[in-house]
């Protein structure tokens, strides 16, 4: 009760924050230990213990009727090896506390394992050992560190009755009866494993065998007993000597060899053959079984020229052994699949492209195509049919360009490897109208009002040097805006209509392009056509037709290179006679210079430097130069070379006196004296004056 002034009464105070001696924590139970608070004037009732496991789970109450004169308690049902913390809380008459602050972390003790691990498979290995596969339990059922496993076994007995040993056995249904024979116990410290190969086994025995695992602590509960006969195991060696031959298209012939006979481990029973294409087993694998201990098989239904991977295994009473590595093999051509689709596009009324899909299967190397296509009615009386083999895997379309308007064509085409496979025909109607994007078997229907554009006006062409203009005038573009245009050319003597420019952008109505596209020399006729979102349009009337002719510039005229030529020869021509002239000047110029100074020479008015030029104005073999000059070239020479020379050696000495003689310079004979020496100038000025030549100088 509440002491008499109630109103002093108030909810007790969180005790103080529990402990926990070391001593006192065990694998499922914990001690713990506190103090109490303040009980707020109202004696406490009862206490409250919470607890979490660690690391992330919540608060869970554990109690919450703990003596209130208690200030201990003993926390049970808790897991071995795991991490708890743990708080209290007071409650009076007033109300509950709050919770003391949280504990130490602190972990319980490990304990045996509570959980046995699961056996999978047991499977004899070799005719003396097992191989056991096996799942561990669950980690929260070890309890604490995993150390290792225990794999107990023993041969179940039986005398040649068949009759066994047994004791009292619980379960009346079971197949083998417990015996008495002892277990045998092998110790696997690897926590980590998951199979073992028990060996040392007795041959034609019978065991049981158990598993467990241990900790530290000690060893959990066994698992279910598990049977096997040693003796007969699965082979451990695929076959050998795997071979692959090709028969036929479908058909591959494998041939082997058997295990070896060590490995074998009884008697083979037969060999599973699994066989898929190359790159696709998981879509293709399939399993062939022969239950003899046959050497080879025949593999048959197979897809033609497709790679295959073949594999092996044999398997006798024990199970399979293993397979061998794949071995490649590859069956023969055959005839390929249809072509996976036709296309028409860019029809127009005389052409169409059509595209076709190669085969799905080739089962070959494809090494052509037919395409053949015909009209569904005569055009004017006749049908023509039109084949056409296109070598090689590519291209896969082509340009059919001699339609008539407004005629369906029966289209067919098929594949060849070695020979051809089944064909593939779709129907098309040439004409404005919608194109038709991918079909097998279609009459394309024609138009009850026209979808595609009109035709555009009559084109007129221009000519500009190389550049050809085409200008046009816009047609009703039918059902849907107009896209772009194009033009189609074809010669004017063959009439085969074809499309030359591509993409011209709907905006504009004319269109410049160089000849140069075009055969040198072949008239062309042109016609225009609008396109828009269903087709090709009706064409626009031909143009006129024009020559692919190109206008050669002038310098490549005759009569251009006829004035160059003539330029040509007037300059040589000019050039030959300044040369002449110039030649015969420098000849008379030598001449006189010779004249002058031989005839200063013989008159002996010659200087020295004069009289060392003189003979380069000589020639051997003559009698005398000097007498070859005539009067009027000495004079020129004097006057126009030598004057001031002359003027200033009028008087030689005789011992600087040269004269050649037929082509010898010899030294004249010594001169008289200046006293002596006797000059006529009326000799002298007579002959120069009557222009005679000079015979002979009046020296004397």
């Amino acid at each position: 009760m509440c002491s008499p002034a109630p109103l002093l009464c108030s909810p007790p105070q969180p005790t103080g924050r529990p402990t926990m001696q070391q001593e006192d924590v065990q694998a499922r139970s914990v001690l713990l230990a506190w103090e109490p608070g303040s009980d707020g004037l109202s004696p406490v009732r009862y206490y409250t213990v919470q607890s979490r496991e660690l690391p992330d789970s919540n608060w869970t109450v554990h109690s919450a009727s703990v003596n209130h004169e208690a200030s201990s308690y003993v926390v049970d049902r808790l897991k071995p090896f795991t991490s708890y913390q743990f708080r209290v809380k007071a409650t009076n008459d007033i109300g509950d506390s709050e919770y003391s602050e949280e504990s130490e972390a602190i972990t319980t003790l490990q304990d045996a394992p509570d959980g046995a691990p699961t056996i999978l498979s047991v499977t004899p290995h070799t005719t003396t050992s097992v191989l056991i596969r096996w799942q561990p339990p669950a980690e929260e059922r070890i309890n604490g560190i995993l150390l290792g496993f225990r794999v107990r076994y023993r041969e179940l007995l039986y005398d040649r009755l068949r009759s066994f040993t047994v004791r009292t056995v619980n379960s009346p249904s079971a197949t083998w009866a417990e015996l008495t024979s002892p277990y045998s116990v092998r110790n696997l410290s690897e926590s980590t494993l998951t199979h073992y190969e028990l060996d040392n086994l007795s041959k034609h025995k019978r065991y049981e065998i158990r598993l467990s695992v241990y900790n530290a602590v000690g060893e959990g509960p066994t698992s279910t007993p598990q049977e096997v006969f040693v003796g007969e195991a699965v082979p451990t060696a695929p076959p050998q000597n795997v071979a692959i031959q090709s028969a036929t298209a479908t058909q591959l012939d494998v041939t082997w060899d058997p295990p070896p006979l060590e490995t074998q481990n009884g008697d083979i029973q037969g060999y599973k053959v699994y066989f898929w294409e190359f790159q696709r087993q998981n879509e293709t694998e399939r399993l062939r079984t022969l239950f003899l201990p046959e050497g080879g098989v025949k593999l048959k239904n197979l897809t033609g020229y497709t790679t295959y991977m073949i594999s092996v295994g044999p398997f006798n009473a024990a199970g399979d052994g293993p397979r061998s590595p794949p071995t490649r093999g590859r069956t023969q051509q055959a005839a390929p699949s249809a072509p996976s689709y036709i296309h028409f596009s860019e029809l127009t009324t005389t052409s169409v492209n059509v595209s076709w899909g190669e085969p799905v299967y080739p089962n070959g190397i494809i090494e052509g195509y037919r395409l053949v296509y015909e009209p569904c009615t005569p055009v004017d009386g006749v049908s023509k049919i039109v084949t056409v083999d296109v070598k090689g895997s590519a291209p896969f379309w082509m340009k059919i360009k001699d339609l008539a308007d407004g005629v369906t064509y029966n289209f067919r085409i098929r594949a060849k490897t070695f020979t051809y496979g089944p064909q593939v025909e779709a129907n098309i109607t040439t004409g404005p109208g919608e194109v038709l994007r991918c079909c097998w078997t279609h009459t394309a229907p024609r138009p009850s009002s026209p979808r595609s554009p009109r035709a555009p006006g009559e084109p007129f062409i221009s000519r500009y040097g190389t550049a050809l203009t085409i200008h046009w005038a816009n047609g009703d573009p039918g059902r849907a805006p107009i896209t772009r245009y194009v033009i189609e050319a074809r010669p004017s003597d063959e009439g085969l209509w074809d499309i030359l420019i591509k993409d011209i952008p709907k905006e504009v109505t004319s269109y410049t392009f160089n000849m140069n596209i075009l055969k040198q020399g072949v008239s062309y006729d042109f016609r225009v056509i609008g396109v828009n979102d269903y087709g090709y349009g009706s064409p626009s009337p031909p143009s006129p037709s024009i020559s692919a002719q190109k206008v050669a510039p002038f310098y490549e005229e005759w009569w251009f290179l006829v004035v160059v030529a003539l330029v040509g020869l007037i300059f040589i021509l000019l050039l030959v006679f300044i040369l002449i002239i110039r030649g015969q000047s420098k000849k008379y110029a030598k001449k006189s210079e010779s004249g002058s100074l031989c005839a200063r020479a013989s008159q002996g008015i010659m200087g020295y430097a004069e009289l060392l030029l003189l003979p380069q104005y000589t020639r051997k073999g003559n009698t005398s130069t000097c007498n070859a000059l005539t009067h009027g070239e000495m004079v020129s020479l004097d006057e126009g070379r030598f004057p001031a020379l002359e003027l200033n050696n009028r008087r030689l000495s005789v011992k600087n006196s040269f004269c050649r003689k037929n082509g010898v310079y010899t030294r004249s004979p010594p001169r008289p004296s200046p006293g002596s020496l006797h000059y006529s100038d009326e000799d002298v000025s007579t002959k120069y004056n009557d222009l005679i030549p000079a015979e002979s100088s009046s020296l004397t």
